[in-house]
């Protein structure tokens, strides 16, 4: 038996087919880098290392958290404690907020990675320096 098709039959089948490939979705199981303004799971947690600058180098401890809040605070630290906002923005951590010690705006800025985050911060004072930190 012979499968015959008109013209308008062929072009719905070949239509449908199309579709169905363009709808299709392939999850290969790879998580790739959150978009930007994303919080990050992978990120949450507590972040240990050093912050280096005109009060010279000091221990750091970065706490991020899921709902886009983190704090960062030394032992023994010359630097003020630091309540921020943080996300992955343009493949980069960037985290903005103030001191708790007179309202001076800092960010921070890093390569994205999910085992360590080496950067650099900037205060609206005009201080400046770097930040190491590797997640606990």
């Amino acid at each position: 038996m012979e499968w015959k098709m008109n013209s308008l039959s062929k072009i719905r089948f070949l239509l449908i087919a199309i579709m169905c490939i363009a709808c299709s979705s392939s999850d290969d199981g790879t998580k790739e880098e959150p978009v930007s303004g994303e919080i990050d799971p992978a990120l949450v947690g507590t972040w240990v290392g050093t912050i280096d600058g005109g009060l010279g180098e000091a221990e750091i401890i970065i706490d991020l958290k899921s709902n886009g809040t983190m704090s960062g605070e030394g032992a023994n630290s010359p630097y003020c404690p630091l309540n921020a906002k943080w996300e992955v923005k343009e493949s980069s951590f960037v985290a903005k907020g103030n001191d708790n010690c007179d309202g001076t705006s800092v960010t921070l800025t890093a390569p994205y990675s999910k085992t360590e985050l080496k950067g650099k911060w900037s205060a609206s004072s005009g201080n400046n320096g770097t930040f190491s930190v590797k997640k606990e």
